[in-house]
């Protein structure tokens, strides 16, 4: 009939594209239905024992919640402030190590059946792979809530087990590494502590050294140095005041000497005698000589208008006249001494005789004289004395004015020095600054510290506990079940599709060009029974066992299997 077809002129095969129709697909699959039922018995018995033949997987779940810290953070602020999902992944990096992993492994004996034919390696892998992590967040869709952690495995009991030690895991590592990162962080601090207390010290001795160095020229001594200042010109002018005094005095005494001196000389004059026999008083005429310390003070007062007190010349000088004096004022009282006695004995011979004698001394001493000696000896004692005081206060005044030329010198050096004092001020207070911050913090980590050791900071918690699951999460039977009977029935369908477009079988008038016309029809030819073949019979078989194949799969999996 093959044959037939292809000797019309302009005819299209079944299986090219052109006059193909959903008839002629129907009875294509028809004539090969045998065939695409056994195919598709055959594949949905394979999948379907496969499907039951697959180990049951079960899945043990632990719920664990980010517990916040208790203190408030305005009170104690934590110095683990990394966010949980960071510190989670770093945890994760912990428990699953190598170690780690290998122990519970041998803990729990864990992948028995293939642990002989894979390598350490290949089990630490194969575990991480049946472990996994799923965060939760909170409501808003911020910081971490919460987080699952899950393990999977043939045995129910085991890996309940296993996921509640990786609960603890998870939890003791949480703990374990605040607590170390908060030690971590109080060790630092206190290193840091060390060296800034050993540069704070440095600075201090610096700035205790500065100042012994320009004691009195520091500026917060500047009031000070100021009122000294002011002190000191007040005494000078007191000292000024009292020299200028004592000058006027000594004029003044000068005047009286020499008022004095010439009263003597006068009286020395009048009792100058006639003739020794009358009995009148002979006396040496002539005015007294100058004395050597009033030279020596017109001297010293050229120098003084010409030199400071100071001055060598006029130290000098003022140590030559209180000399000078001390000398006369010893003359003077051994005169006055001698006077006294002759004059005594002059008036005890007269007493006796009644007439005066000039046999013994030609000048005769009247008490007038004694009594102008005694003052001029009084005046030139009191002229010493007030030297003495002038030469005292002169150097007083010299004192003071050294006095008070150092502290102008120290207000002229002020600047400097605060300049000095600024700039090691400054270090000092950076250091001090950095120590008081660290202190604050080293007591800030220590109380954090402590709240970690306490178990008041932020920490993992166990809210559920992974319990024994009653069903396996993998395989799903009937979902992998009912996918390799669709794939056998797509498979049988696709194969007696193919077998009979091979043959180019013409399956009906409806695939015949247009204008051509049908001549005739073959009726339909029903063989015995008793001819029927028996791979007839074989491909009914197969079809009857194949149908009962999606029962009984379904049936398998809803007895547990």
């Amino acid at each position: 009939m093959s044959n037939e077809t292809k000797d019309f002129p302009g005819r299209s095969l079944p299986n090219s594209a052109e006059g193909f129709s959903p008839l002629s697909a129907a009875r294509m699959l028809w004539r090969r239905k045998y065939t695409a039922l056994a195919i598709w018995s055959i594949i949905s018995l394979i999948s379907c024992a496969w499907v039951l033949r697959l180990p049951p997987v079960y899945m043990a779940e632990a719920l664990i919640l980010v517990d916040p810290q208790k203190i408030p953070e305005s009170f104690v602020n934590p110095t683990v402030n990394e966010e949980v999902t960071d510190r989670l992944a770093l945890i994760n990096q912990e428990v699953m190590s190598r170690t780690q992993l290998l122990q519970i492994i041998r803990e729990f004996g864990l992948y028995q059946k293939v642990r002989p034919t894979m390598t350490e390696e290949e089990l630490v892998a194969r575990m991480n792979h049946d472990i996994s992590v799923t965060v939760q967040k909170n409501w808003s869709g911020g910081k971490m809530a919460a987080f699952r952690l899950a393990f999977e495995g043939s045995n129910p009991v085991v890996i309940t087990k296993v996921a509640n030690r990786l609960a603890g895991l998870y939890i003791a590592e949480n703990a374990r590494s605040r607590e170390t990162q908060a030690a971590g962080t109080v060790e630092f601090l206190d290193s840091k502590l060390d060296d800034a207390k050993k540069s704070l010290d440095a600075q201090e001795a610096k700035v205790s050294a500065f100042k012994q160095m320009h004691s009195g020229e520091l500026p917060q001594q500047e009031n000070s140095i100021l009122s000294e200042l002011n002190s000191l010109q007040v005494q000078l002018q007191g000292c000024q005041d009292a020299i200028t005094r004592a000058t006027d005095e000594r004029m003044n005494l000068e005047a009286s000497l020499s008022a004095a001196e010439t009263s003597e000389s006068a009286l020395e004059r009048s009792l100058q005698p006639r003739s020794r026999g009358t009995g009148t008083v002979v006396m040496e005429s002539g005015v007294p000589p100058k004395l050597r310390s009033e030279i020596l003070e017109a001297k010293l007062h050229e120098l003084e208008l010409r030199f400071t007190p100071d001055h060598p010349d006029v130290q000098a000088v003022k140590r030559e006249i209180a000399v000078a004096k001390q000398q006369e004022a010893q003359e003077a009282d051994e005169s006055v001494r001698a006077a006294a006695k002759r004059a005594q004995e002059a008036s005890s011979a007269t007493n006796r005789n009644g007439t005066t004698s000039y046999s013994q001394d030609p000048t005769v001493v009247t008490p007038e004289v004694l009594r102008e000696r005694e003052r001029i000896v009084t005046l030139r004692a009191q002229m010493a004395s007030i030297a003495n005081d002038i030469s005292l206060r002169t150097k007083q005044r010299g004192e003071i004015l050294s006095q008070m030329a150092s502290y102008q010198a120290r207000i002229i050096k002020l600047p400097l020095v605060e300049q000095q004092m600024a700039a090691l001020t400054r270090d000092y207070q950076i250091s001090q600054d950095n120590y008081k911050s660290l202190l604050d913090k080293k007591l800030a980590a220590g109380l954090a510290t402590d709240m970690e050791h306490s178990q008041k900071s932020e920490r993992f918690k166990i809210v559920d506990l992974a319990h024994t699951p009653e069903k396996p999460v993998r395989p799903k039977r009937l979902l992998l079940a009912s996918g390799g009977c669709l794939l056998g029935l797509a498979l049988g369908l696709g194969v007696a599709l193919a077998i009979e477009f091979h043959l180019g079988l013409l399956m009906g008038e409806w695939e015949l060009p247009r204008g051509v016309i049908v001549l005739g029809r073959v009726p339909l030819i029903k063989m015995p029974a008793k001819v029927v073949p028996v791979q007839g019979k074989l491909l009914l078989a197969v079809v009857g066992l194949g149908s009962l194949v999606p029962w009984i799969a379904l049936s398998r999996f809803l007895s547990g299997h």
